[in-house]
């Protein structure tokens, strides 16, 4: 059974409050004549991104590092990833960045405008997006993406926290689901090699939603 139609059947799982739906549909009408409009039409295919961002605040503006991979026919493409950190390149240098820089390994600041914006909206598409507690963990870069190209992510998305607490439940419903990312890669026994990373965090959320799309499939 393909990704997709395993995502039809759990539709539900997509994210999506009243507000969310309400900004998407004023976002496609603002852009229906820019060159963005096919961001927002429904996605025919096989494929899924997984997405994984992380934003830290600083005195002028968050530096955000956004890593997003290609996944599909249970396969993570990491030679198809996109990995970019926006800020000001005027940052003064600190303990924050430094750790940021650290934790996310994602290469030198650029400058978040519309080129560098074009380029990872560009690069998704308008396919799924899947990661770990999405809705919270890219609501820097939706931000961003308001003000600089006047629409937020308008995809489709799966929060894998929100599926690995269903299937938890579903299978061991005496056991209380694990909180962290770390822990239900290790309930589902997912490696985790790399995972401090924000291109390893995208990876791992892409297998982690890979492993529960086969037990979910099993289970059928």
């Amino acid at each position: 059974m393909s990704g997709m139609r395993l995502l039809d059947r759990h539709v539900t799982l997509f994210s999506g409050s009243l507000r969310t739906l309400l900004r998407r549909e004023s976002d496609r009408r603002r852009c229906a004549d820019s060159p963005y409009a096919w961001l927002f039409q429904p996605y025919m295919g096989e494929e899924l991104v997984a997405l994984a961002c992380t934003a830290t605040p600083t005195q002028s503006s968050p530096v955000i590092s956004v890593a997003a991979v290609v996944l599909s026919h249970q396969q993570v493409h990491t030679s198809r990833a996109f990995v970019i950190t926006l800020g000001s390149a005027k940052q003064p240098e600190s303990a924050t960045l430094r750790r940021h820089h650290l934790l996310c390994e994602a290469g030198e600041i650029l400058p978040p405008n519309s080129d560098n914006l074009s380029a990872l909206v560009e690069f998704i598409g308008n396919r799924p997006i899947v990661g770990w507690q999405l809705e919270k963990r890219i609501g820097a870069l939706n931000a961003l993406l308001s003000k600089r190209l006047n629409f937020a992510l308008p995809n489709a998305q799966v929060d894998v926290a929100k599926l690995h607490q269903r299937q938890l439940r579903r299978l061991h419903p005496e056991v209380e689901a694990p909180s962290s990312f770390a822990q239900a890669l290790a309930c589902w026994q997912v490696p985790i090699t790399g995972m401090q990373s924000v291109l390893g965090e995208a990876t791992a959320s892409a297998l982690l939603y890979m492993r529960l799309q086969r037990i979910m499939a099993q289970a059928a």
